[in-house]
């Protein structure tokens, strides 16, 4: 049976659908807002890998657009070619500057210079052709602004960037229009309609490159990283302390590593079950963030256990920062759990790289300081032995 809808009810539906419009627009909206940007997490790899691609863009562009010079020759009158040949050089050494100092600037502007360097180069050669040319020369020096924006397809960019990059092309499309030295007639509508569709094409590649390289930083992020902490992991943390040890050897200088045990945490589980447990684990690692300094490293060792790595720092300064830690987490309260005034304390052992030793052993006399804490009466910190001496016994947690 067919079913209608009268007026009353159309005019019912038009605020539902009206809504789901928004909704979609909406959706649609975040969906290229985010794409505009790189997340702060990324974007030190993001830009290193944009400035590494502009150091072997740049040299290559220089290269080509010298060996451009026999076409000019065998084509330009002397006086067309007395006037582009400087043109070519300078943009050529131009280019070869910007990839060896363009490592020192931020991405955005490396790209800026990148694409308006080509731009004005390539445009300033173009206003020095005669307008009797010939027209696969002048061919030749058209498809410059095409050239440009394919370029910007290799650089994993926001879409919004390339975008703002590909207005470089443009400028160089529509010069000869703006000096009156070309026409407007089928020719520039066609130019127009495929430059809007290469940058069209290079913004999409240039964020998907983008996607990709943020999926592949954030899984690498995941396997180095403890899921419910955020801190480093075991295996993140023992790489990253054979470096430091590596360092450390072959400057002289000293290297220690906290090893932190929260006490009797099994009654913390039994008394608010594993969820409460997890927010103590989750306070205590930001309780490292905060106490630690950039150059050290935080690292969920296992279970309750904690690692922090302090580069360039000996015994006295280590002891420090292992009592400002364990001072915190005793003031520490968890505000989410039902009786927030349980006390919650740690015991630390500190350990100091010896001359020669290895990072396992490193780990060993911290892990053995940190049993002479428990075994000491629990909440306090105790430095390691020398590296000879016997290990104390394991406590009972």
């Amino acid at each position: 049976m067919a079913r209608t809808v009268g007026p009353t009810g159309l005019i019912a539906m038009t605020p539902v659908v009206a809504a789901s419009m928004r909704t979609r627009w909406t959706s649609l909206w975040a969906v290229l807002a985010r794409g505009c940007r790189v997340p702060a997490a990324f974007r030190p790899q993001q830009a290193t890998l944009v400035r590494a691609r502009i150091r072997v863009l740049a040299p290559v562009i220089a290269v080509l657009t010298l060996l451009w010079i026999p076409i000019d020759a065998m084509g330009l009158e002397p006086a067309e070619m007395a006037r582009i040949l400087p043109l070519r050089v300078a943009l050529a050494g131009s280019l070869i500057l910007l990839a060896r100092v363009g490592a020192r600037w931020p991405p955005h502007t490396a790209i800026g210079l990148f694409v308006w360097l080509q731009a004005l180069g390539f445009g300033a050669m173009q206003l020095c052709l005669e307008p009797s040319q010939g027209s696969l020369l002048r061919l030749n020096y058209g498809l410059f602004p095409f050239m440009i924006t394919a370029e910007l397809a290799v650089l994993p960019l926001p879409w919004g960037l390339t975008l703002r990059a590909a207005l470089a092309a443009v400028a160089l499309l529509l010069a000869p229009l703006l000096l009156g030295n070309a026409p407007i007639d089928d020719t520039l509508w066609n130019n127009l309609w495929l430059l809007g569709l290469i940058v069209a094409l290079a913004a999409w590649a240039s964020q998907a490159q983008l996607s990709l390289l943020i999926d592949m930083l954030g899984a690498r992020r995941d396997a180095s990283h403890d899921a419910l902490t955020a801190l480093d992991n075991r295996r993140s943390a023992v790489r990253r302390l054979e470096a430091e040890r590596a360092q450390a050897l072959r400057h002289g200088e000293p290297l220690s590593v906290l090893m932190i045990d929260l006490d009797h945490f099994k009654r913390v589980n039994d008394r608010w079950g594993h969820a409460g447990g997890d927010l103590v684990l989750v306070a205590t690692a930001q309780v490292l963030r905060d106490e630690l300094r950039g150059a050290d490293l935080g690292a969920r060792h296992g279970g309750e256990e904690f690692l922090a790595i302090l580069p360039s720092t000996g015994p006295e300064q280590a002891l420090e920062v292992a009592e400002r830690i364990r001072a915190r987490i005793a003031r520490l309260r968890v505000a989410s759990l039902p009786e927030a005034t349980a006390t919650i304390t740690a015991s630390i052992g500190i350990a100091t790289l010896e001359c020669g030793e290895s990072a396992t052993a490193l780990i060993a006399r911290a892990d053995a300081a940190l049993y002479a804490a428990k075994a000491g009466g629990r909440n306090r910190c105790e430095h390691a032995g020398p590296a000879s001496a016997d290990p104390v016994e394991p406590w009972s947690a």
